[in-house]
């Protein structure tokens, strides 16, 4: 087989493994729920994969960053916490900061777009966050969004519906090439490369009489 025929395979093979676009598992928005309460997203990946996640957090009325009616904030993917941290979305915060981040092994990004600060507002708010590198397995997979009122000496537990909310929106998943992908796809360029040079017609051939 010759060289060209080879690498223009590879170039096939690997746009062929590359990954689809980002896809909307889950629209939303929920509707408020409590503090005491978790709810699901599931979603079908054809392979086992690495995938980005991002989502969007909304807090109701006067949800807490950490202070003494801290709520904090839990997510699983496939039953393996992958985030927990606490944000200010209308109930304050005395830490003189807005998120408090407690575990975050995928380092996450997040950001408040209504921008609260650290102050109590009673107006709720949103923050968003995005992931990358994140394991999928083959099949079925599920994220476990929870928040939870810290209840103990110093805090003072669920506060209910008619004080503060929370819900999820816009949980959008997205498949990453992995390292061996991404080489294949390089060398599936090459080789096209290498396969138009090699097609390049010849210049005019010019003969002594």
């Amino acid at each position: 087989m010759k060289t060209t025929s080879i690498f223009a395979g590879l170039a096939l093979a690997a746009l062929a493994a590359s990954p689809s676009h980002a896809a909307v598992v889950f629209a939303g928005p929920t509707a408020a729920m409590p503090t005491d309460q978790s709810f699901l997203v599931t979603f079908n990946a054809p392979s086992a994969i690495n995938t980005a996640l991002s989502f969007t957090i909304d807090g109701y009325t006067s949800l807490d960053g950490q202070n003494s009616y801290e709520d904090d904030f839990s997510l699983k993917l496939n039953g393996t916490q992958i985030f927990l941290g606490t944000f200010n979305l209308g109930g304050g915060s005395n830490s003189g900061s807005q998120a408090n981040i407690y575990f975050n092994p995928y380092g996450a990004s997040f950001i408040n777009p209504t921008n609260n600060g650290t102050g109590i507002g009673y107006n709720g708010g949103t923050e968003d966050l995005s992931f990358n590198g994140l394991p999928l397995i083959s099949g079925l997979n599920t994220l476990t969004f929870t928040y939870t009122s810290l209840n103990d000496a110093t805090h003072a537990g669920i506060q209910g519906l008619g004080d503060e909310g929370w819900g999820i929106e816009n949980v959008n998943v997205s498949a990453v090439p992995e390292p061996a992908t991404w080489a294949m796809m390089i060398l599936g360029f090459f080789g096209l490369g290498l396969v138009a040079y090699r097609r390049k017609p010849n210049g005019p051939v010019f003969r002594l009489a």
